[in-house]
């Protein structure tokens, strides 16, 4: 069984990043403008909705906004497809970095399409159980539970499966679809089977920074704001609020950041796939 090198996974998925960052923008910013735009525009609009129906007590008044937002994150995972076939490819040394932008939708960026489906879909499966037993023992616990810590927990509950599930199955995934013609998360979690744990380092050792760099940068840019006082639901829709003000500016944010994002998942995954299966390195030429 091989075994992942944790630092020099990370050590590579920084070096393609920033090395190759001008290849990388040039290959997905058209797919990002597409992304940025649609995002903005799908938030905006469940935020308003979702603040009129706390004021009106219209719950049914959301369903616009609910589907919507299902159109959004389906044609979100298409775009995202379209960014990962292009810049795995690169990181493979199977193509080079375009003269001016790229966009391509084909058979490979269909297949990476439905293996980003397919992880949602195993996400759901383990975050659903999850989250109702977590609901259930907080009912049952709910008069020891402070205020507003209840949804926090499940909040919490979540983050912690998705976390589980990443490294077996969405690490690898990018270069499985792109590299190889097995079946995309099965193959993933037959190749990654002993690294659980390296692979975890990995995402956080690379996405961390990262993570830490976008919170502290959205924090300033939403300034300082008291919690309101009030019922819990004046609180939720204070932060509603909030977030519907810096929503351009995150948005903006968001995408100047996608391309390091990008190249270090595209770095990392290329990098943990070619350890996993002894292959040699290639020399990317930008």
């Amino acid at each position: 069984m091989r075994r992942i090198p944790v630092g020099a996974t990370i050590r590579d998925a920084y070096i393609f990043a920033a090395t190759h960052l001008g290849g990388v923008i040039g290959l997905i910013w058209v797919p990002m403008v597409l992304l940025t735009v649609m995002g903005f525009f799908s938030f905006q609009r469940y935020y308003n909705d979702f603040i009129d129906a706390m004021a009106t007590g219209n719950i049914a008044a959301m369903s616009p906004s609910m589907l919507m937002m299902f159109g959004y994150l389906l044609a979100a995972l298409l775009l995202q497809a379209v960014i990962y076939v292009a810049v795995i490819q690169f990181a493979l040394g199977a193509r080079t970095a375009p003269a001016v932008a790229h966009f391509a939708f084909g058979g490979l960026e269909w297949r990476m399409f439905r293996a980003f489906l397919a992880f949602v879909g195993v996400v759901l499966v383990l975050v659903l159980p999850a989250f109702v037993a977590g609901n259930a023992a907080l009912t049952l616990v709910g008069a020891h539970v402070p205020a507003g810590l209840g949804p926090v927990l499940l909040m919490l509950i979540l983050y912690g499966v998705v976390l589980l599930a990443m490294p077996r199955f969405l690490a690898l995934l990018p270069t499985i679809a792109v590299a190889e013609n097995a079946p995309v998360l099965r193959r993933a979690w037959a190749l990654s089977a002993g690294n659980f744990w390296r692979l975890l380092a990995v995402l956080v050792g690379v996405f961390g920074p990262v993570f830490l760099l976008f919170t502290v940068a959205e924090m300033a840019l939403a300034g300082h704001s008291a919690v309101p006082a009030g019922t819990q639901q004046m609180q939720l829709v204070a932060g509603l609020m909030q977030a519907r003000a810096v929503l351009p500016l995150v948005s903006g944010l968001g995408f100047l950041i996608s391309p390091l994002v990008v190249g270090l998942f595209a770095g990392a995954s290329v990098s943990a796939w070619r350890a996993l299966k002894d292959e040699p390195l290639v020399e990317i030429t930008a």
